[in-house]
């Protein structure tokens, strides 16, 4: 089974979770926006904060129809038995969603590593062309004078010279 496309371009990543926007599933159940915001309403018990999130002002911005609340997978299947006659939408959707928000943090994951890869290059790159040369720490051995010493060491040493 695959994920359509029109379903991964309608998930959003929101507080560090794939989530729904209320129109894209209200539109994939074929019923109103509003009528999951009253059932959300309706029973706060049922639907925790970790699962239906009311988005922010700011969480908002640049998202198509500004969407009042976005479900993730298990927001979704907290409504089974809520809508009357829409179970098996919504069993139906659940295993889209999942493998939906699989490739969604797979490619988060893939993104991360390729980033990360791309710096080394770069850093390797200048090495080679002599652009920047590698950081070596240079640390004497053997004896170090006192105005070489930290503040705090010297204070140290001075204490230990007294005392002998």
């Amino acid at each position: 089974m695959s994920a359509p496309a029109v379903l991964l371009a309608r998930l959003l990543w929101v507080r560090d979770a794939a989530a729904l926007p209320d129109q894209a599933l209200a539109e994939f159940l074929g019923i109103e926006a509003r009528q999951l915001d009253t059932l959300v309403n309706a029973h706060p018990e049922r639907f925790a904060e970790e699962t239906v999130f009311r988005l922010k002002a700011e969480e908002r911005l640049g998202i198509e129809d500004a969407p009042v609340l976005a479900f993730t997978e298990a927001g979704v299947a907290l409504l089974v038995g809520l809508l009357e006659g829409k179970d098996r939408e919504i069993l139906a959707l659940l295993p889209r969603l999942a493998e939906a928000r699989h490739l969604l943090t797979s490619h988060a994951e893939l993104a991360a590593r390729v980033a990360l890869l791309e710096e080394k290059l770069e850093l390797l790159v200048k090495a080679v062309q002599g652009e920047e040369e590698p950081e070596e720490k240079h640390r004497p051995i053997g004896f170090v004078a006192d105005h070489e010493l930290p503040h705090h060491l010297k204070d140290k040493e001075r204490e230990n010279r007294k005392r002998t």
